[in-house]
């Protein structure tokens, strides 16, 4: 394995004409350019004081200025940390505590934190991403690559924290850079694609994007995601390459916007970062018959990718239960399934070059995450009797009602078929006679009125008794991660104590 200050000297040596990055607005900036335009970022940081091995954290939308100064890090051996700006001042201010940034890039949008964080007991420098690290780089010069090992760290992220603070996640530059190789073996990367960037830059699925570095191909950024901008820069830019959350594709796929629209170069889209249904895929693979629709699973631990659903792969076994999977591991993933009860459930447990070594500065959650060197994921899983791999529900998310267990995301597919809900979670909230009682939290559908006997009539149609929701709950929207992963930690506390309809 080679670190990631290789990959950039490879792609200028071997590609230097291909573009790098494309702009919103078209300009391009080929590799021969980028990576001294890095390396000029790189002697920047180290004008700010910053030496290998120190973090720095940026706050920013995807753009192109964010990608640069990621690599700088890369190339410099100092470790950027892309921080989730939904996050509010305090939160942000404990995250450069933690991990010990002194210097934090923020985009224009974002340039009035500096009052707030200083507020929040973090006193270290902001820097204007734009004009302001421009001039920084401009003024400093240009550094060679650092000598890092593949074993240093490469870049810190943070869970999304969906059952409660999320924790640092370090990740080398053998995690990032095998996780990249594992992509482009999966689903090929070549030097005439271009990825377009829609997860944020601080969710690892962004890390995607490593496998179109290795290649030599280009990057381009969406600062502001919707389904109709996603489309839009698919057909503008001539994006061969995406990932996008279920939410993004779901409006995507029920405005039709894809019909009709020039998106013969999008080769792969691949749909993550939440439980993806069966019938979205198919539905978009209809709408966008050039694109091989693609479910991919992961973890910021696993930076990020573990599996690829492949329709036309799954189909060629002739058998349904495979595209209802997560797919198969990637080359080099090995998995096992701790502790399988009778119907072959078990938590799944993983190991390979992608995945980390242990959380910041969190000895006792790191000693809980390993067994015998194997990560325990926290995901409750199945393998098929075709090899494919199912995720049925978070460990801490399965409901034992009666001493049955119920896997949430099982009950959520049937009450998605039916008109009259738009999106559904479920969940398990105290029960004085089965311990625990399976609860809908439904979002219906425009102009519906969800008729809890109705669903519960639908549910059983579909599932075992247990598993129908005793209680429904209605609510205009979800609480949800960046990706589009539903908090369930919210919601459970948002209905602990509140009445059913």
């Amino acid at each position: 394995m080679f670190p990631m200050t290789v990959a950039l000297e490879r792609a200028a040596r071997h590609f230097p004409g291909n573009t790098a990055m494309l702009e919103e607005d078209g300009r391009r900036e080929d590799w021969a350019t980028h990576v001294p335009a890095v390396a000029r970022m790189a002697g920047a940081l180290s004008a700010l004081g910053l030496g290998p091995g120190d973090r720095y954290a940026i706050l920013s939308p995807n753009s192109v200025a964010q990608a640069s100064l990621i690599h700088a890090g890369y190339w410099s051996g100092r470790v950027p940390v892309p921080l989730n700006f939904r996050l509010a001042s305090p939160e942000l201010a404990a995250i450069l505590r933690k991990c010990g940034a002194r210097v934090l890039f923020v985009a224009p949008a974002f340039s009035g934190l500096a009052e707030a964080l200083a507020t929040g007991g973090w006193d270290g420098r902001c820097v204007t991403l734009g004009a302001e690290s421009a001039g920084l780089a401009a003024a400093a010069p240009a550094i060679d690559a650092v000598a890092v090992t593949e074993a240093d760290e490469a870049i810190l992220l943070f869970t999304g924290g969906t059952t409660g603070e999320g924790k640092g996640v370090p990740l080398t530059h053998r995690n990032v850079v095998a996780n990249g190789l594992q992509f482009a073996t999966a689903l090929g990367a070549v030097p005439g694609d271009l990825y377009l960037h829609v997860a944020p830059t601080f969710h690892s699925a962004d890390l995607l994007g490593t496998a179109v570095t290795l290649a030599g191909g280009a990057h381009t950024y969406l600062a502001q995601p919707s389904p109709a901008a996603v489309v839009d820069a698919i057909e503008a830019r001539g994006a061969t390459l995406t990932m996008a959350p279920p939410v993004l594709l779901k409006g995507i796929v029920a405005q039709g916007l894809a019909r009709g629209r020039a998106l013969d170069r999008l080769r792969v889209f691949i749909c993550g970062g939440a439980p993806v249904p069966l019938d979205l895929l198919a539905e978009a693979e209809t709408q966008m018959p050039a694109t091989a629709m693609v479910q991919g699973y992961g973890m910021t631990e696993t930076a990020p990718i573990l599996s690829f659903l492949h329709l036309p792969q799954a189909r060629a076994v002739g058998a349904d239960d495979p595209l209802k999977s997560s797919g198969k591991p990637l080359a080099g993933v090995e998995i096992q399934l701790l502790d399988p009860g009778p119907d072959g459930t078990g938590e799944l447990a993983v190991r390979g070059p992608n995945v980390f070594a242990g959380y910041l500065d969190r000895p006792a959650d790191t000693a809980d995450a390993f067994e015998g060197g194997w990560f325990r994921t926290g995901d409750m899983a199945r393998i098929d009797a075709h090899g494919f791999l199912h995720v049925v529900d978070r460990l801490k998310d399965v409901i034992i009602t009666g001493g049955e267990n119920v896997y949430s995301t099982e009950v959520e597919t049937a009450l998605l078929e039916h008109l009259s809900v738009a999106e559904a979670a479920v969940i398990g909230l105290p029960d004085a006679n089965w311990g625990e009682k399976v609860v809908a939290v439904v979002v219906p559908t425009h102009g519906a009125t969800p008729d809890p006997e109705n669903l519960s009539v639908h549910c059983r149609q579909r599932l075992g008794g247990y598993k129908v929701p005793r209680d429904y709950r209605v609510v205009d929207a979800l609480p949800k991660s960046a990706l589009g992963k539903t908090l369930k930690a919210e919601l459970r506390a948002m209905f602990t104590e509140t009445p059913a309809i």
